[in-house]
């Protein structure tokens, strides 16, 4: 029996039925279960353990309403490096002193970030990551099991799970500004 099947679908319906069990509708429209439909068949009448996940992460940017420009920047340098640069309060203060800013939610693809944390080799992970994402996400792609690689680590799946998240809502504002700009930065080569 296969171990594990992995796909993005979308989530179309919940329903509470009277005998007290809920129907999930799951729908792939976007090819992530091609060639994988055999695999999932194998499963029909077990019990399975599912994760659901959004496919984006948010974070948030500080807007100055005046001049409608970030009081956040980030930044992925030529060489790899990233930095988050904070514009310095420039207005004079007016009435109670106090600058109007919004804060703007951005959705970034978890596709673009593990890219990003693929691609970029001298990144510095975050103090409450512990794992090496980089090297778990190039696992994934080759086809290793999360549970394999949980258990690699000594660590329960959700676990590992949580990890990645960790990581990418990180990295999310960095990625995001590296997907828009990535023809310009090259990162050096893993040594």
């Amino acid at each position: 029996m296969t171990k594990q099947v992995n796909f993005r679908p979308e989530l179309k319906k919940v329903t509470s039925k009277s005998n007290g069990n809920t129907e999930v509708l799951l729908v792939v429209s976007n090819g992530s279960l091609r060639g994988s439909t055999e695999n999932l068949t194998e499963f029909l009448g077990s019990t399975v353990t599912v994760v659901i996940q959004p496919e984006t992460i948010e974070y948030t940017v500080p807007v100055n309403k005046q001049t409608k420009k970030p009081n956040i920047e980030y930044v992925v340098n030529s060489d790899g490096t990233i930095e988050m640069l904070k514009e310095e309060q420039t207005s004079l203060d007016v009435g109670d002193g106090v600058e109007e800013v919004e804060n703007v939610k951005v959705l970034v693809s978890k596709e673009t970030i593990d890219e990003f944390i693929k691609t970029a080799t001298t990144l510095q992970l975050p103090e409450n990551v512990t794992v090496n994402i980089r090297d778990v996400l190039i696992r994934l792609d080759e086809g290793d099991s999360m549970n394999e690689i949980a258990a690699d680590h000594e660590l329960s799946e959700i676990a590992l799970i949580d990890q990645i998240e960790l990581a990418r809502q990180y990295f999310a504002p960095y990625a995001d500004t590296w997907s828009k700009h990535k023809d310009d930065i090259i990162f050096p080569e893993e040594q």
